[in-house]
């Protein structure tokens, strides 16, 4: 059996270990990550990366389909599926080998294989290539992620009973496909595979789609896909799956039937916790099989961090990432916490939704007296150019004492802009310092000074 003995040891190399391993690394700490797959975790095989490639295509689409408005005729469009996939696949690979460069610049060790805790200092590692090895680690993190999950009557088998693996490994592309969840992961679907030429039907067990979301923002995606030719019914569950040749029969809860060639289950993720060895270590879970941690992202075992989907919460990539600096730096000493208030996060529909702090009722619940600035693309004289006048910014802001609270842009580059909020959150400024930034004319980060300026009655181009 191979020893090793270094002062950090992260299980799994998904954005939240392997940036941990990164900065673990530049700061002079002996670290080494294990991994049984491919760098990069879902969301660089399987998941963010992949489905903003082909985001992008169908944003090139659309674009397309405009044209003629701007004097470029262009007569018939074919769409080659197999180079669509094969120019998302091309985007993983380079971005993978991107990581693995990274990795051994900075001399970061990665073992190949699954790894199971067997005391709350040492990890066994059964290598992928059958060896055993046996590492002891001042500090271990836990960042071993998340997996789509089954939910009755739908038995996941990537054939023709998808989740994000198997839909992003299609050969060919399907005439139709039931999407099952209308959250974040079915939408950006259904936005795709629509423009692509499939026909797409959501089936969503609460009264709309992207419930998360602000109300007027959900209603513009469900008004936006209806124009697509997406159906989309809500208050409704599946019963019943047939299949029958090379298709299936689903029966609904209201009574109706529909019969597709696919069919994707987005409803849920559960944590990857099973094997890792969290019994032997004394790790403990809350009620829902997460892991449990405090503000610092230390589980009840001092030496022992756990951060990414593997604790619930935000399961994002770029609050992974967040989460493996902030351990990292209490590993170093720091008494760093973790901030979840100014967390951005994006909806890559189109059109785009950024959001990022606390919604109108989510304030209002909190106690606070809700002032919204509002201004709409329409009014926009870059969006208006770019053909892309739908959707809006809006901001919410305490009544007294302009403090911001949380925003939410949907339209143009609506996931690049929120980030301009997310920074003034961050810093804790009011609402009066977005407003009397000066902002280069003309750009679509206009809607966002002119929404801040609205908040005072203010905004000069809202009509």
């Amino acid at each position: 059996m191979e020893l090793k003995n270094v002062n950090i040891a992260i299980l799994g190399a998904g954005p939240g270990g392997y940036v941990a391993a990164i900065r673990a690394k530049k700061l002079g700490l002996n670290v080494l990550i294990i991994e049984k797959a491919d760098l990069g975790g879902v969301c660089l095989n399987w998941g963010c990366i992949p489905t903003k490639a082909l985001t992008h295509i169908s944003e090139v689409i659309e674009s397309i389909k405009k044209s003629a408005e701007l004097g470029i005729n262009i007569t018939g469009m074919d769409i080659d599926f197999k180079k669509v996939m094969t120019r998302k696949q091309t985007v993983v690979n380079v971005l993978r080998n991107g990581l693995e460069y990274n990795f051994k610049k900075n001399n970061i060790e990665i073992v190949r294989g699954s790894g199971k805790l067997i005391s709350q200092n040492k990890i066994a590692v059964k290598g992928n290539d059958g060896s055993d090895i046996e590492i002891t680690a001042k500090n271990i993190i836990i960042a071993t992620g998340s997996h789509a999950s089954s939910v009755p009557p739908f038995i996941l088998d990537n054939e023709g009973i998808l989740d994000n693996v198997g839909i992003l490994s299609l050969k060919e592309l399907p005439k139709s496909i039931l999407v099952v969840g209308g959250g974040v992961v079915g939408c950006e679907f259904s936005s795709v595979f629509s423009t692509l030429g499939t026909k797409v039907t959501i089936v969503e067990v609460m009264p709309r789609i992207l419930l998360n979301e602000d109300d007027e923002v959900a209603n513009l995606i469900e008004k936006t896909f209806t124009k697509k030719g997406i159906n989309i019914y809500t208050n409704v569950t599946v019963k019943e799956v047939k299949k029958s040749d090379n298709q299936y029969r689903c029966i609904l809860s209201n009574g109706e039937s529909i019969t597709v060639d696919k069919i994707l289950v987005s409803v849920g993720r559960k944590p990857n916790t099973d094997g890792i060895g969290l019994n032997e270590a004394g790790i403990e879970l809350d009620n829902k099989g997460f892991i449990k941690v405090d503000k610092y992202l230390r589980t009840n075992v001092k030496n022992i961090y756990a951060i990414g989907d593997v604790i619930g919460g935000y399961q994002l990539a770029h609050v992974a990432s967040a989460e493996g600096l902030v351990a990292i730096d209490n590993i170093c000493g720091k008494e760093r916490v973790m901030k979840y208030n100014a967390v951005p996060w994006a909806v890559f529909t189109l059109p785009e939704i950024g959001t990022v702090g606390l919604g109108k009722k989510q304030a209002e619940e909190k106690g606070y007296k809700v002032k919204t600035g509002m201004f709409p693309f329409k009014n926009s004289g870059k969006a208006f150019a770019m053909q892309e006048i739908e959707g809006f910014v809006k901001i919410f802001t305490d009544f007294s004492t302009g403090e911001i609270l949380g925003s939410t842009i949907i339209g143009p580059k609506a996931t690049e802009l929120i980030h301009e909020i997310a920074v003034a959150i961050n810093g804790e400024l009011t609402i009066g310092y977005i407003a009397d930034a000066i902002h280069s004319h003309p750009t679509l980060s206009e809607a966002v000074m002119e929404a801040a300026e609205d908040c005072f009655g203010l905004s000069t181009h809202k009509i």
